[in-house]
C-alpha cells in the first residue's frame, strides 16, 4: 500500500511539477478538467498544470500551447501505463521515472533562461517535498 502511495506522489509530481507550493487553488471555471479532470490524490487537469506554471514562470502563449501537448501526451501514457497490469509495480516506477524525466527536459527546452532557473528551483522544491513524503512512509529502522 505504500508503495501505492509514493507511486501516485510520484505521479502527481509528473503532473504538478510544484502544485505542493500553490497556496490558493483557483475556483473552477467553466469548462476546466476537460482533459481528464483529477485522476485522484489532488492531481488537477492538464489545464490546471499549464495555468499554474504559465503564473509562475510567465510563460507565453506559444509557450502555454507548447506545454500544454507535452502534458497532455504525458498524460495519456500515464493513464495508459497504470492501465496496463501486465507491467511490474518496478517496471511501473521506472517507466514514471523516465516519463517523469522526459517531461522536465521537454519543458525546460521551451524555456528562457530566466525561465529556467524559475523552473529548476520550482523541480528541486517539488523532489525534495517527495524525498520527505516518501521519508515518511518509510523511516528507517
Amino acid at each position: 500500500m505504500k508503495q501505492i502511495r509514493f507511486l501516485a506522489f510520484f505521479a502527481a509530481f509528473l503532473f504538478a511539477l510544484a502544485a505542493y507550493a500553490q497556496q490558493n487553488p483557483p475556483a473552477p471555471d467553466a469548462g476546466e478538467h476537460k482533459h481528464g479532470g483529477h485522476m485522484g490524490h489532488d492531481m488537477g487537469s492538464v489545464d490546471d498544470h499549464v495555468k499554474e506554471l504559465s503564473t509562475k514562470l510567465d510563460l507565453t502563449a506559444d509557450q502555454q500551447a507548447k506545454v500544454k501537448a507535452i502534458l497532455e501526451e504525458n498524460h495519456q501514457q500515464m493513464q495508459a501505463m497504470m492501465k496496463d497490469e501486465s507491467m511490474s509495480k518496478e517496471d511501473k516506477h521506472a517507466k514514471m521515472e523516465s516519463m517523469h524525466n522526459s517531461v522536465h527536459t521537454k519543458v525546460r527546452a521551451l524555456l528562457t533562461d530566466a525561465q529556467k532557473t524559475k523552473f529548476d528551483a520550482m523541480v528541486k522544491d517539488m523532489e525534495d517535498h517527495m524525498h520527505s513524503q516518501h521519508d515518511k512512509d518509510h523511516p528507517k529502522q
